[in-house]
């Protein structure tokens, strides 16, 4: 039961992206996935952003706050309920730590929304991208005992793909992509594989 509850809290990290539509629709200009950040959806201030080009008024804020605080518990919950689910070892121990740090990390993001405390704000994001992305890794070598090598790849691929992306979105090189593009290419490995992970996982008890 412990796994299966592990398994719906990850499958849950669908709600993000649903969120995220939802709430950019409120928008009265145009809500731009390569110029505009994530954290944008959750500002909760009509008014001049020194971050953005333009003024940032999401009307729907609370909204995406709230799915962070969500995402970013579950995503915990979800590790540690999953847990058995995976290789014993180092590997295993370390991606159920990281990845509690960085659901701890998106709470803090949607706790604190980048026009209030932009430090605390900062913060969370980046232990959420760091230390999530690296669980990835983790988990993808922890999943070897599931006699799916197609799994375990993806999770190494997924974890590469968020740090690479990390590294190149501080550095501020996005490749055309814009710095809303690259953030998403560091965020969104997570719940992407959260919900593949949830997928697997509940296959798997059913069988």
């Amino acid at each position: 039961m412990p796994v299966r509850a592990g398994a719906l809290c990850w499958i849950s990290a669908v709600q993000f992206f649903v969120t995220q539509i939802v709430v950019a629709t409120a928008w009265q200009r145009p809500f731009s996935l390569r110029f505009d950040y994530i954290s944008d959806l959750g500002n909760t201030a009509c008014a001049a952003n020194p971050s953005a080009a333009t003024a940032i008024c999401s009307p729907w804020h609370a909204a995406m706050n709230a799915s962070f605080i969500a995402i970013g518990c579950t995503m915990a919950f979800g590790a540690v309920w999953s847990r058995p689910a995976f290789a014993a070892g180092v590997a295993r121990t370390l991606a159920v730590s990281l990845f509690v740090i960085a659901g701890l990390g998106v709470v803090l993001v949607g706790a604190n929304p980048e026009n209030e405390n932009n430090a605390l704000h900062v913060f969370g994001a980046a232990i959420n991208f760091v230390p999530g992305n690296a669980a990835l890794v983790l988990f993808g070598v922890a999943a070897r005992r599931w006699h799916q090598s197609w799994f375990a790849v993806i999770g190494v691929a997924l974890g590469i793909v968020g740090l690479t992306s990390t590294v190149l979105f501080v550095s501020g090189h996005y490749f055309g992509l814009g710095v809303g593009g690259m953030e998403r290419l560091t965020a969104y490995p997570m719940p992407i594989w959260q919900i593949i992970a949830g997928t697997v996982l509940l296959t798997r008890r059913a069988g």
